[in-house]
């Protein structure tokens, strides 16, 4: 089943070989290439020029689906988001034995009930409103295997049989008040009924082979897929939701009686499950336009960017004309930093990222980490600060290493932070948005 800037010469004295440079830099006519070094007021450090009008070529692109599985919490749910467009999101979890040896097998053991319960991430509940949401879930038909790479557009096949027990459409989001199971509250949890029918069938095999291990019960029940009901229609409605599956509340659990006893029998998600996230995003169901368009005219990119998480955008920044600054005799950064604002205001419950992350491309044309952002070096920072609304990135090492060579110039690509457990978005504006720029400040020592 497939559901779903300027310039300033603080010193007179630099020199007369450096202002002809800089002169013979600012006229270059080619239109990739134009630097646009202006002057900056003189109240500069000694022995500094700062341009911050490097040009910038930027744009909007649907990324590769990346990495979902392993991850400290999974995502579910569904929200219109009138400039994003429709977000539809689900999980995907293995279960797995709290016991070894699952029996003695009884005749007379019946099923009562069937929980699926996911405990909400501590952090955060979401991405959105809470307005009641309606689920399904599908017992899946593929094996998942732990040393494998699952991403958010791995949708297993699954038996079109939905689990979900009883008439209820909609559960209520509940994220900051547990329920009380047999006297004991529990940290806040979803929680969903599933058909007794599948309940009767575990317990046929309670002292056979196929509860023995979790290894066996695995060949034997493969995981559950969760998805909402349907998806969102009208906007600012609903949200996709954070649970935490590693959580000891996030578990399938069987309640059930024989001759002799009333007892319970946990199936539980733990480091050794397959867990991961899927999504799926309708940019053309965006309320406002301009994001469709941006998609389909990259020069709109000039204007704003739009990143996503979870799979959703990415931007990509190139500039053209850096080899112009050593040739104009500027070629020792004491700092570059890429100035990212926010475009705009945005809806408080579709907050930004908390940071961003740049990367530059390998020799493959892969993703690769600039060297400002290494463990031993990162100062790269690119949090988002509420008062400026913009997020500022330090990318000196990896700027000075296209000005000499080391590094191509094939530009950064920009996406939001906790990309894999998370659909926070966020519009940038773009390098030549009338309003307030992206820009690239770049701090040169001349001595």
């Amino acid at each position: 089943m497939k559901p779903f800037h300027k310039l300033s010469c603080s010193r007179p004295a630099i020199g007369a070989v450096l202002l002809s440079a800089l002169a013979w830099a600012s006229g270059c006519h080619k239109p990739d290439e134009t630097l646009g070094l202006d002057v900056l007021p003189s109240d500069v450090a000694l022995g500094t020029v700062v341009v911050d009008t490097s040009r910038i070529v930027a744009w909007t692109i649907r990324p590769v689906p990346g990495k979902t599985s392993g991850l400290s919490r999974n995502v579910l749910g569904t929200y219109l988001d009138p400039d994003f467009g429709l977000v539809t999101t689900g999980l995907v979890a293995q279960l797995r034995l709290s016991s070894n040896g699952v029996g003695p097998f009884d005749s007379t053991n019946v099923c009562d009930s069937l929980i699926l319960s996911l405990a909400y991430d501590a952090t955060s509940f979401g991405y959105g409103n809470r307005d009641p949401q309606g689920f399904r879930v599908f017992r899946i038909t593929e094996d998942r295997k732990l040393d494998s790479v699952y991403h958010s557009d791995d949708v297993p096949e699954s038996l079109p049989i939905d689990l979900l027990a009883g008439p209820r459409s909609s559960y209520a989001i509940e994220p900051f008040q547990g329920p009380v199971i047999n006297g004991d509250t529990l940290s806040p949890q979803l929680r969903l009924p599933l058909k007794k029918e599948l309940g009767n069938e575990l317990l046929l095999h309670w002292g056979y082979s196929e509860l023995a291990t979790s290894d066996n019960f695995l060949q034997y029940f493969k995981g559950l897929l969760v998805i909402p009901n349907e998806e969102a229609s009208v906007p600012y409605q609903q949200a996709a939701l954070y649970f935490s599956p590693l959580s000891a509340d996030s578990k399938l659990t069987l309640y059930y009686h024989n001759s002799s006893d009333t007892t319970s029998f946990d199936f539980i998600i733990n480091s050794s499950s397959v867990r991961y996230s899927i999504s799926r995003f309708d940019h053309d169901r965006a309320l406002q336009p301009s994001l469709p368009l941006a998609l389909q005219d990259t020069s709109l990119g000039q204007q704003h960017i739009y990143l996503q998480a979870l799979g959703g955008l990415r931007g990509e920044l190139r500039f053209p004309g850096l080899e112009n600054y050593r040739n104009a005799g500027l070629g020792a950064l004491s700092k570059a930093e890429l100035i990212l604002p926010v475009e705009g205001n945005y809806y408080p419950l579709y907050a930004p990222p908390s940071q961003v992350f740049v990367f530059r491309k390998d020799a493959e044309g892969n993703d690769a980490a600039i060297p400002d952002q290494l463990p031993a070096t990162n100062q790269v920072g690119g949090f988002y600060n509420a008062t400026e609304k913009s997020y500022h990135l330090v990318i000196t090492q990896w700027l000075q290493g296209v000005l000499d060579g080391e590094y191509p110039n094939t530009g950064l690509c920009v996406i939001p932070g906790s990309n894999g457990v998370s659909v926070n978005r966020v519009i940038l504006a773009g390098p030549e948005n009338p309003v307030d720029r992206m820009k690239l400040r770049l701090t040169f020592t001349t001595y």
